[in-house]
């Protein structure tokens, strides 16, 4: 069976983000739990939450980018643990419903691509994903661990 596309994509961000949550869940039996929502690991880094927040910005970004709509934006950082799962969940089930061939068809179609407020380039959906998006994620993933 060849290696697709979607393989490289979909079930990677759905184990990010189960991973994501596990870290959450082991946080949140911490003695000081609420502590660690706002806790950095350093003082010009972001704390927990918005690590959680670029996680799963990026992840739905993506999904919806494979998937031919328009992102879900959520509104600011999530700031219980109730509500960085909720975030989880919501682009784990975009995730599930990812159509294998659409997500496939996407890989080599080209977009312009938003690179902070005020610039965007020309990126296939493969590079977008590969270069861009999952580096992003695995970052920000592993400063939620090391926090």
């Amino acid at each position: 069976m060849a290696h697709t596309f979607y393989d490289g994509t979909i079930p990677v961000l759905q184990s990010i983000l189960n991973t994501l949550s596990h870290i959450l869940h082991r946080a949140s039996q911490h003695p000081n739990a609420n502590t660690l929502l706002t806790a950095r690991l350093h003082e010009d880094m972001y704390p927990l939450t918005d690590q959680v927040r670029i996680t799963t910005q990026f992840s739905e970004n993506l999904v919806a980018r494979l998937t031919g709509r328009e992102p879900v934006s959520f509104d600011g950082s999530p700031a219980t643990f109730a509500e960085c799962y909720e975030r989880i969940e919501t682009v784990l089930k975009a995730l599930k419903e990812a159509d294998k061939d659409v997500v496939n068809r996407q890989a080599d179609v080209v977009a312009k691509t938003p690179m902070g407020p005020e610039q965007a380039v020309e990126m296939s959906a493969a590079a977008y994903a590969h270069s861009v998006a999952l580096p992003n994620i695995y970052f920000h993933l592993t400063t939620a661990y090391g926090i």
